[in-house]
């Protein structure tokens, strides 16, 4: 013997009522989860970095974040000087332009306050230890490096990550990692993990530098029009292609990375930088050409930090800020 049910009205509604719960929670679940790829990324002009007298007129200056502290620290090469800005664009502190500290190529920032200037000579390169003023606390020499990083290193980039100081020396293609004092714990030849012979490493190499907060490095390489993530498995992803229209590369310069993955890529000769996210997937673009206050000429090194991204430009046009949004 057998018996069927017969659904009454209120089963049906119950029926309804269920459905639209489990709806309801897929919803929430999707809106959860997704905002990563479809939220919108849009960038907007704040200032351009400025002491009392204005807007500081510089060309194609290194940049660095500052570990959390709120402040941009500016190399120029020009002037052999180390500027300071606080988190309003204002330049609070300035030194190295007396000589003591030689031709500064680059500055790095511990979340301590100890600053590593990165200066460099035609055949050697040197890290001199300064505090927060700017005074030499002494030499940071460079210990226990292997044989391939001992001949011909000339390391003309610095970075602080972690406890670690990144050294990377762009035409060679070569990053070591060190402590704080210099001793040497891990390096990488780029160039030969990507498959380069001699030829064309020579013929290429690096442009922008950065290592993100997973321990990524990121970079770019102009002649080949693409960027690269290599992950601390040694993992290598690469994107980009040449083009002048809004995602594709021409002559690309800094590259740096945020805390939501985003990827920041300068095109200098297209002055725009764009936006990738984590999956590398162009989002947008913003800068172009112009003497407007939110234009870029010529967009080399990149510094993001809290949501700002610092961007140095040539002719004189100094370092832009923009804040970034998603919604």
């Amino acid at each position: 013997m057998s018996f069927q049910h017969k659904h009454t009205p209120h089963d049906k509604g119950k029926t309804r009522k269920i459905r639209l719960q489990f709806l309801l929670v897929a919803l929430v679940l999707t809106v959860l989860s997704g905002p990563a790829r479809g939220e919108t990324i849009r960038a907007s002009y704040l200032y351009t970095l400025s002491d009392f007298y204005g807007p500081v007129p510089c060309n194609w200056v290194s940049l660095t974040d500052d570990a959390g502290r709120f402040e941009t620290y500016v190399a120029d090469v020009a002037d052999r000087s180390v500027r300071v800005f606080n988190s309003s664009g204002m330049e609070v502190y300035r030194f190295g332009d007396d000589g003591t500290s030689g031709t500064v190529s680059a500055v790095a920032v511990s979340p301590q306050g100890d600053i590593y200037i990165l200066s460099r000579k035609t055949d050697h390169s040197a890290i001199t230890r300064c505090n927060f003023r700017g005074e030499p606390q002494g030499k940071v020499e460079l210990k226990g490096l292997p044989p391939e990083f001992a001949r011909d290193f000339l390391p003309d980039t610095i970075l602080y990550r972690q406890g670690n100081l990144y050294l990377v020396d762009r035409n060679a293609m070569k990053v070591a990692v060190t402590d704080l004092n210099g001793a040497f714990r891990s390096g990488d030849d780029l160039g030969a993990l990507l498959g380069f012979d001699e030829k064309k490493r020579r013929d290429s190499g690096i442009s922008g530098f950065s290592v993100d907060r997973k321990g990524d490095y990121l970079f770019t390489i102009p002649v080949f029009f693409s960027a690269y993530v290599v992950s601390p498995d040694k993992k290598v992803r690469i994107f980009g292609e040449r083009g002048g229209t809004p995602g594709k590369f021409n002559v690309v310069g800094g590259i740096a990375a945020d805390d939501r993955g985003n990827i920041y890529v300068a095109d200098t000769l297209r002055c725009v930088v764009m936006v990738f996210d984590e999956n590398l997937k162009f989002r947008t673009e913003f800068g172009y050409r112009g003497l407007g206050p939110g234009n870029l000429i010529a967009p080399m090194d990149l510094a993001v930090n809290n949501d700002m991204v610092y961007v140095s430009q040539s002719r004189a046009r100094g370092v832009s800020v923009y804040r970034i949004f998603t919604d």
